[in-house]
């Protein structure tokens, strides 16, 4: 609906045209050859023994090695996010390259890039990593949506103050990216949280050692056979997780909405948070701010670059080189790596593993959306106290790593790799749900009331309609942690099966090679999935019921 937070990421998708294009395919393609033919001369990556680890390291000194791990994850997105974002405002055809790129990263699976990080660097880079590339992706499409939507007016201004690229990028550009850059972050803190732990319990296997945070805690205790630790650890993850939102992402949120041009969203209630309320009521904070604030003013009135005459109003594209032949040559350069490497016998039973993972995906989004679209739909026409505190419920379930809960699922029985992601897709679906029921205009429920409109009528007329465009493009986030799930959920599976249970096995013994061919398929069929279905179902849904 109006003002809704995916309006503006619907029409700048539109605007890139993001279907399957040629490009992509060529960057993946590529980028999967590349490694392929550097991994023949790499260092082995370390491989599990049949020994299981000593003896794990104390709770509270997990619960600090984690947290320290989320402080670097965020700092390196912060840093990583600026530089890139600022390379590709600066220099329009690094601009034009980062656009599909950025598409093809969004698909990778993070949990499958652990295998190749840790041939490269220490346990403690590979899971801050890993960890960090859930959000990168997302900060920086939010900087560069930020640029397309910058008003015309502060462009002229711009260019009548001679500024610099670093001054435009630093005092126009990243205060009106401020309000997407904090909603995609706080989006992205679910898989955030999964690629952290999943990543610090592999890394625990692959490194034979149990220091390495909350994950490798809960995994130890899993394979010891110790429930009562794993829920002691579960509650202590628990805890960190409202730690890190109360602490971080809520205040953040609230204090990034003073850059909003237009105020805060009229039919939501504007992100609170305490820690925030007494920062603001207290003078030595109130001074940090303002000492923080003159440093940062001073940083962004820095002349670095030439100022800009004429401001690129489009991408600057190869146009010379015909774009159709891109995909043919990648994909030539990608079976003779393939053929290179000595993986071509892999290459069929991936390709039918890959249709098993496929079904699993979309057999969880069906689910999702069987279980929340009545019941959140229900849940809107009650009172706005008792929508409140679902919506609050659903958001604190949905930021906890349901990873955590398989040991459990498999105790009880429940070994379908649908219902595994399931646990953790549908709190995000919820959440998409309940956000556009009550985005539904006051004035249209009341033409709904003065109509009598009740039942299947009012569903079909007014409430699904209205929520179609909020909840197609929320798919698309309610998806991502579907893939970073689908290694963990298909390996709980007694019959190992899928793409994502073969490419966790190949992580684990080493295979590097390997792991990368099915990285590279599990990611081709996330941007299918994406591209083909997801995507074209939210821009139409946002053309034709959006108001």
């Amino acid at each position: 609906m109006t003002g809704s937070p995916m309006a503006m990421p619907l029409r700048i998708m539109h605007r890139w045209r993001q279907r399957m294009s040629g490009i992509e395919l060529s960057i993946l393609f590529c980028a999967t050859a590349i490694a392929l033919l550097v991994v023949q001369h790499a260092p082995a990556a370390p491989v599990v023994s049949g020994a299981l680890p000593g003896v794990s390291a104390g709770l509270w000194s997990a619960a600090a090695l984690t947290l320290l791990h989320v402080a670097l994850a965020l700092m390196t997105v912060v840093a990583v996010s600026l530089l890139v974002s600022g390379a590709a405002c600066q220099w329009p055809r690094f601009r034009a390259f980062l656009i599909p790129a950025l598409s093809v990263a969004r698909a990778v699976p993070g949990l499958g890039l652990i295998g190749i990080c840790a041939a490269v660097f220490p346990a403690s880079v590979t899971i801050v990593l890993v960890a960090a590339s859930s959000m990168i992706w997302r900060i920086v499409t939010a900087v560069l949506d930020a640029e397309d939507t910058l008003p015309p007016a502060l462009d002229e201004v711009a260019t009548g103050l001679r500024m610099t690229g670093w001054q435009r990028f630093w005092r126009l550009q990243i205060p009106v990216a401020v309000p997407l850059t904090t909603f995609r972050a706080m989006q992205s803190m679910p898989a955030f949280w999964v690629r952290l732990l999943a990543a610090e319990g592999l890394m625990m296997l692959m490194s034979h050692r149990t220091n390495g945070g909350c994950g490798a805690a809960v995994l130890h205790a899993m394979l010891d056979h110790h429930p009562l630790r794993i829920v002691e650890i579960s509650l202590v993850i628990l805890l960190l997780i409202l730690l890190v939102d109360q602490a971080v992402m809520r205040p953040v949120l609230g204090w990034a909405q003073r850059y909003r041009p237009e105020g805060p969203l009229e039919e939501r209630p504007r992100p609170q948070s305490w820690l925030l309320t007494v920062w603001r009521r207290t003078k030595p904070m109130l001074w940090l701010s303002g000492t923080l604030g003159d440093a940062l003013a001073w940083i962004g009135n820095w002349r670095i670059g030439r100022p800009r005459s004429i401001l690129p109003e489009q991408d600057v594209a190869s146009r010379e080189f015909p774009r159709a032949i891109l995909p043919v040559l990648s994909l030539s350069v990608l079976v003779y790596a393939i053929y290179h490497a000595g993986l071509l016998r892999l290459v069929p039973s991936d390709v039918a593993e890959s249709i098993l993972t496929l079904s699993h995906v979309c057999g969880t989004l069906v689910l999702c959306l069987l279980v929340w679209v009545p019941l959140g739909l229900l849940i809107s026409e009650s009172r706005a106290s008792l929508r409140n505190v679902c919506r609050n419920a659903v958001a604190a379930c949905g930021l906890f790593p349901a990873v955590l809960l398989y040991p459990l699922c498999r105790e009880l029985g429940l070994n379908s790799a649908i219902v595994l992601l399931f646990l953790g897709a549908h709190w995000l679906v919820g959440i998409v749900v309940l956000d556009a029921a009550k985005a539904i205009p006051s004035g249209l429920r009341q033409v709904a009331t003065g109509l009598r409109l009740r039942g299947f009528l009012l569903w079909r007329r007014l409430l699904l309609p209205a929520i179609a465009p909020e909840l197609c493009g929320g798919l698309l986030t309610a998806v991502v942690p579907v893939w970073n799930a689908v290694m963990v959920a298909e390996a709980f599976v007694p019959s190992d099966s899928g793409l994502g249970a073969t490419l966790l096995s190949e992580v684990l013994g080493g295979a590097l090679g390997a792991q990368i061919l099915a990285l590279m398929l599990l990611t081709l069929l996330s941007m299918l999935l994406d591209r083909l279905i997801l995507q074209p179902l939210a821009v139409n849904a946002a053309q034709k019921y959006t108001l």
